[in-house]
């Protein structure tokens, strides 16, 4: 097991290995909490190097009386706060960093999840060092060649583990070539996840393309949660072969 260097009174410049410790641990500081710049509801984190992001220090606005989610965007390196967990539960962008709780003027409680799961120095992480890796999970809602038609559960089936998506994606195997626009929805426990239908574009095969992308509502899915596929909207009805895709990690 090794033994961080301490500083000994006897040593000529103690501050010189007191400086040298610092430096060792400084990778582990980046988000954390500045005491300096933290007041109120402002809250101030420290700057370094993490996951190939060069971070400056800075400071984040906190409502009041309310939980305030404090999470980095994997892509870049910026951390955010927001009242919504939409990006605390989309582990495979953010990575988690603290859950705050605020009164009228101040922070009450911190929950520090910067070495917990999904977190910024963590288990779980699908970039930066971490050890998750992102999954998809493909359903098919159709058969290859039976022109599709709209109604609710077209498929139903159970999610085989708790699962945080990123992202939602369907496909044909046969495109419509005009009318209305393809849609789809996802539901778990008989609720959309979608705030944005998924939409497959006249011609196209895959909802990458769309000019409307999906938007999840609700990325944090229980495990054993019922999922069910609609088919809300088509076209000339030429086509087939649907499939839904859920992507995201493991909870």
């Amino acid at each position: 097991m090794s033994v961080l260097q301490q500083w000994e009174p006897a040593q000529a410049d103690p501050q010189v290995i007191v400086n040298e410790n610092f430096e060792a641990l400084e990778h582990m500081a980046v988000y954390g909490k500045d005491a300096t710049s933290t007041a109120g509801l402002t809250w101030g984190y420290l700057g370094g190097r993490w996951a190939g992001h060069a971070v400056v220090a800075g400071t984040v606005a906190l409502a009041a009386s309310s939980t305030q989610y404090v999470v980095v965007a994997r892509a870049t390196g910026v951390l955010s706060v927001s009242g919504s967990s939409t990006n605390w539960n989309n582990t495979a962008a953010y990575a988690r960093v603290y859950k705050l709780t605020t009164g009228p003027a101040t922070v009450t409680a911190v929950e520090d999840w910067r070495a917990g799961g999904y977190g910024v120095h963590g288990q779980g992480e699908s970039s930066g060092g971490g050890g998750s890796t992102i999954t998809a999970i493909p359903i098919a809602c159709s058969d290859e060649a039976t022109p599709l038609t709209a109604g609710t559960a077209k498929v139903t089936f159970r999610i085989p583990f708790a699962m945080n998506l990123s992202e939602v994606r369907a496909s044909l195997t046969t495109a419509q070539a005009s009318g209305s626009i393809l849609t789809v929805d996802i539901n778990a426990g008989g609720a959309s996840i979608l705030s944005t239908k998924l939409t497959i574009d006249n011609t196209e095969k895959t909802s990458t393309t769309a000019a409307a992308a999906a938007v999840i509502s609700s990325a944090a899915l229980a495990d054993d949660a019922e999922i069910t596929i609609d088919i809300d909207q088509v076209g000339d009805g030429t086509a087939a072969g649907l499939k839904v895709y859920l992507i995201g990690v493991p909870a």
